[in-house]
């Protein structure tokens, strides 16, 4: 689905930008959303993708009534990277529901939880005022697991979640939703594996995963462009990383396991690396600085984000 871009705005909430007749929604939910979309459909009817990025939610509220509106307009939503918590609703709006594949497919999932205060707290007297046990119910068009919803709207920490990626996904890691209880810091996919699927409990609506509109311009896209695959080896094949020391490789499955954007350098002698993830900074420098500090020589990279770069 290749649009064009046409107009951008943002507010001091979502990152509003449109693309023909789709919109691109991305960042915190603090408020000002159901005015911002409503202005959007306003100036352009025909608008039916809302595409849904990177976005750990915010305000409860606003999510009931974004998600509320989405679907009276008959429009498709779908996921580019993570949707969670209020952004959650939003995309349940949609009347169909995709993931994109923006990102990869075990970076890209739709997070839902309860309703939590300023300190991160579960908030029981707004999980129950706000409805949300039977509007997730509504609008998984009656396909939620009952038993699952009462799980995630009663965990106590903001920061866990009942996660679903797409189905593919549990081909790689055994399971396509994870249930994280906010109660210690870990990886979303090394959380609890739960026995079902995004399509079967009505999270999306069809299997396809789709591009946004903007996609080649996200950062990650450009960097996988300008840093392509060299076809010297797989991204996890660990018999062809040039390093001697075991340690080299249980640090590279590290690496492996961190967050884009990411690069990993080794030096020449096969004995020392270096690997930087996320952050501003350049990792490709800063991980070329760091392997030739130890190394007392000059370093290359071996990967960048998803590819193996090496020659």
């Amino acid at each position: 689905m290749a649009l064009a871009a046409v107009a951008g705005n943002t507010a001091h909430g979502m990152e509003l930008a449109t693309h023909g007749n789709t919109i691109v929604l991305s960042g915190p939910v603090t408020g000002t959303e159901l005015v911002m979309v409503k202005d959007a459909f306003a100036a352009n009817p025909k608008i039916d993708l809302v595409v849904l990025r990177n976005s750990h939610g915010g305000d409860a509220w606003t999510g009931y009534r974004v998600g509320e509106l989405l679907r009276d307009a008959g429009v498709t939503t779908a996921v580019s990277g993570y949707c969670i918590s209020s952004c959650s609703r939003m995309f349940l709006g949609g009347k169909n529901r995709l993931f994109t594949d923006d990102y990869p497919a075990d970076r890209t999932y739709v997070g839902f939880h309860g309703h939590y205060d300023a300190s991160g707290n579960l908030d029981r007297k707004s999980v129950g005022k706000g409805g949300l046990y039977t509007w997730i119910l509504k609008y998984s068009d009656g396909k939620a697991d009952p038993d699952l919803v009462m799980r995630w709207i009663a965990i106590e920490k903001n920061k866990g979640a009942a996660n679903f990626f797409h189905p593919d996904v549990g081909a790689t890691l055994g399971n396509s939703v994870f249930f994280c209880d906010g109660l210690t810091a870990q990886k979303v996919t090394s959380c609890e594996p739960i026995a079902t699927n995004a399509l079967d409990r009505g999270v999306v609506t069809d299997l396809r995963r789709i591009a946004s509109p903007d996609q080649n311009t996200l950062p990650e896209r450009q960097r996988a462009q300008q840093f392509a695959p060299s076809g010297y080896a797989a991204l996890d094949d660990l018999g062809k990383l040039p390093l001697a020391a075991p340690a080299g490789s249980e640090q590279y499955q590290r690496y492996l396991q961190a967050n884009l954007p990411r690069a990993f350098a080794v030096a020449p002698t096969r004995q020392h690396w270096a690997w930087v993830s996320g952050g501003a900074e350049d990792v490709n420098a800063a991980a070329l600085k760091r392997c030739e500090e130890r190394a007392k020589q000059a370093c290359v990279l071996y990967s960048v984000d998803n590819n193996v770069v090496y020659r």
